[in-house]
Order: structure tokens, then C-alpha cells, then sequence
């Protein structure tokens, strides 16, 4: 027992001192070159790819050829542990294959009868293009615009006296013409004074004159004319219808004093005038101044009358406040108000009552 414990202190000695060595020769041995550890060898492999592309249309084919054949001794990628990193290959870029494009494919050819004009190719599409057709709509019928319709344009070009009756003269100045038949209202001094019904036609640029037999001038006044007043007729312009005048007698009007006598009933004195002309007295004012027996002051002066007497007619006044005895000598003297007479010397009557 006491033997045991040197013994294994001294074979413990030997061991660490057997490892101290071969320590000191591994060590040793790494100055001078690197151990002959077996180690796999990796022949590098070059490739070389070839990328062909087939003009559109075709299927693109890509072809390679490796550069060389490894060893056999070069390890898979997955057991091969590199010294130092080896970097990993780099893979080819393949070109994706392009899309197919469509083609079309001519139909048959349609069969033409004789004379027939063959219809107009349609044009053609290029591979790979899509073509968008219009919706084919039905166009609607359009609408033709009525023309307005062709009217006359009644006016009144003028405005003019005759034998003292008052005329005017129609016109047409529209496009339309105004039948055979057609009324025409006249409307003279704001009241209407005649209907006229056209014996002609009345075409586009034409007059026609018209004389007023009721309407009488007898002083200058200013005389307004309106055809269609009441806008009966369609016309282009209704604000066109009116035209005024000054106007006067185209005939000088002679009124004379007749006689005078007694009446039956009152006694009182009559006087009687005659129109000496060929226009009528229309509204005319009279003034009678009466002079009995020798008197060289009125007896009396009566009047105004308002008178209208046909031409070469007569009209018979009473001189209100005079009753003449038979034999009494009676001078009368008439004159028109505001009218110039043709003859003044008519004017006079004198003689006795009987």
C-alpha cells in the first residue's frame, strides 16, 4: 500500500510528459510545411451556354455545352466542404418563351354569279393585334325642319283725297300673295270706316287704291289710316299697318245762301243753303246773320249750325228769335267756319218776305 501511490504518481508523470512531446514535434512540424492531410480535390467546371431566340412566330430553344467533365473525385454540392469558401455557381438567365400570337385564317372564297361585283376585302389584322369592332347602331331618320310659310305684308303706301273723299293705297310688300276675294278692313280716323274686298289678286310689290266714299274731308286735318286693324290676316309684320296724312279739300266748296221764307207753324224765318260744288259739305260749321228792314246792324246772327249737305243739295236752318212780318225786306248773309269758299258773292241773299 505504501508502494501503490509513487508508482501511479510516476506513470501519471510518464503520460503527461509523452503528451508534452508530441506537442512539441506537431508544432514543430507546422514551421516547416502543411501536414499531408487527405483532402478531396474540386476541379473547377466551366460551362458555356448558348441562348438562340427564334424570330416571333417560333418556339425560342436554348441550348448549353459544359466546358469540361469534373473528376471523379470532385464531391457533390452537398458533401463538398470547400477550403476558404468556394463561391457557388452562378445559373444561366433563360429567356421566358413569348406568348403565342394569334393567325388568322382565310375563309373560303364566295362564289360570284354572273355580273356580280365581288364585295370589298376587309382589311387585315396583323398577327398579335386584336382589332375592336364598333357596335353597329341604327341611325335615326332626321327630322326635316318645315318651312315658315309665305305671307303677305299689307301696308298703307299713301294716303290721298279725291272729289273730297278720303283714299289710301294698299301695298304688298311680303313674299305671300293676297287672293281674289279677300277682306280688307280700313279703320280712318280711329273708328273703321270700310270693308274692301279685293277684285284682283293682291301679289308680292303690287298696290290697288282705294276711295272712301263715306269719308269726306271738308278742313285740313291730319287723317290716320290703318289696314287690318284687327290683324285678321296672317301676315310677316303686324306692326307695319297704320299711316297718318295731313290732308284737305281737293275740291273748293261753295256754299250758297238760296231764299227765305216764313214758317208755317212758328212764323219764324227759314233760310235755305245750297252746296254748289262736287264734294260734300261734311260737319261743316255755318254761321247766318239776318238783317231786317233796311238795317245796317245784324238783326240777329244765329248759329254755328253744323251742316253736312250733299254736293248741289240743299239744307233748310231756322233763325231761332226772328219772326219777319210779310213785306218785311230781309238781307242774309252765310259763311263757312274755318273753310275757304269758291264763292264768296253767293254768299248774299236778299229780298222780301211773302
Amino acid at each position: 500500500m505504501t508502494l501503490r501511490w509513487p508508482l501511479v504518481g510516476s506513470l501519471v508523470a510518464l503520460i503527461a510528459g509523452a503528451g508534452l512531446a508530441a506537442l512539441v514535434l506537431a508544432f514543430c512540424g507546422e514551421g516547416e510545411g502543411e501536414p499531408s492531410i487527405a483532402r478531396p480535390t474540386r476541379t473547377p467546371v466551366s460551362r458555356t451556354v448558348t441562348v438562340t431566340r427564334t424570330p416571333r412566330g417560333g418556339t425560342p430553344v436554348t441550348t448549353g455545352t459544359p466546358g469540361g467533365t469534373p473528376s471523379a473525385l470532385t464531391p457533390s454540392a452537398e458533401t463538398a466542404t470547400p477550403s476558404g469558401g468556394v463561391p457557388p455557381e452562378e445559373t444561366p438567365e433563360v429567356t421566358p418563351p413569348p406568348v403565342s400570337e394569334e393567325t388568322e385564317t382565310p375563309g373560303p372564297e364566295p362564289t360570284l354569279a354572273p355580273g356580280e361585283t365581288p364585295p370589298a376585302p376587309s382589311p387585315t389584322r396583323p398577327a398579335g393585334t386584336s382589332t375592336l369592332v364598333p357596335p353597329t347602331s341604327t341611325p335615326r331618320p332626321t327630322a326635316t325642319p318645315t318651312p315658315p310659310p309665305i305671307l303677305p305684308d299689307l301696308v298703307v303706301l299713301d294716303i290721298f283725297v279725291s272729289n273730297d273723299r278720303v283714299g289710301v293705297v294698299l301695298g304688298n310688300q311680303g313674299e305671300g300673295t293676297v287672293p281674289v276675294g279677300q277682306e280688307i278692313e280700313l279703320r280712318l280716323r280711329g273708328v273703321a270706316a270700310e270693308t274692301v274686298t279685293l277684285t284682283q289678286a293682291l301679289s308680292p310689290g303690287a298696290s290697288v287704291s282705294v276711295v272712301l266714299e263715306d269719308q269726306v274731308i271738308y278742313r285740313p286735318e291730319l287723317v290716320l289710316a290703318v289696314v287690318d286693324p284687327n290683324n285678321v290676316i296672317p301676315e310677316e309684320d303686324d306692326t307695319n299697318n297704320g299711316a297718318a296724312k295731313q290732308l284737305g279739300p281737293d275740291v273748293a266748296l261753295d256754299l250758297a245762301a238760296h231764299g227765305v221764307f216764313r214758317a208755317a207753324d212758328t212764323n219764324r224765318l227759314l233760310v235755305v243753303l245750297q252746296n254748289r260744288s262736287d264734294a260734300p259739305l261734311m260737319q261743316v260749321e255755318v254761321l247766318i246773320t239776318v238783317y231786317l228792314r233796311e238795317a245796317t246792324e245784324p238783326t240777329t246772327i244765329s248759329g254755328p249750325h253744323t251742316l253736312s249737305i250733299e254736293p248741289w243739295g240743299f239744307e233748310t236752318v231756322e233763325v231761332l228769335g226772328v219772326a219777319p212780318l210779310p213785306g218785311w225786306k230781309v238781307k242774309v248773309v252765310v259763311e263757312m267756319r274755318d273753310l275757304p269758299d269758291a264763292n264768296p258773292a253767293n254768299n248774299v241773299w236778299e229780298g222780301f218776305i211773302s
